[in-house]
């Protein structure tokens, strides 16, 4: 009988990244992990293992000069997906506020976030605040 997955790569990913917990965001990623980030910015692309990931996170932060954040409503699992609502995303950034919906979708196994895509409310807003 398949085992139900469990929503604790998602659930710990996730609140290791609203409180900042660099040590508990890199339990859940390895060198297999894949992040897609949409979109016409600078930061657009795919970032493979969980250093290049959390390098990328680590990179916003710094050019927001720290204000860059995320708040979360809920994580649902189904299958070997994990919608994260994500809420909101907010910083600050060159005179330029970000204040966005959106949302995470995962793709888990082996107590691990094997894939992460991103999706904005509004992509445009996004790509405006990270173009340099």
């Amino acid at each position: 009988m398949p085992r139900e997955p469990s929503d604790e790569p998602a659930q710990a990913l996730w609140d290791a990244l609203v409180h900042d917990r660099v040590a508990a965001a890199e339990a859940v990623l390895d060198d297999a992990s894949l992040l897609h980030i949409p979109g016409r910015s600078g930061l657009a692309g795919q970032y493979q293992g969980g250093e290049a990931i959390l390098g990328l996170l680590g990179w916003m932060a710094e050019l927001t000069d720290g204000t860059f954040q995320f708040s979360r409503s809920s994580v649902i699992t189904a299958n070997d997906r994990a919608i994260v609502v994500q809420g909101r995303t907010i910083a600050a950034r060159d005179g330029k506020q970000l204040d966005t919906d959106g949302v995470l979708v995962l793709s888990l196994g082996d107590g691990k976030v094997r894939e992460i895509w991103m999706y904005h409310q509004n992509q445009g807003d996004v790509d405006r605040f990270w173009t340099v």
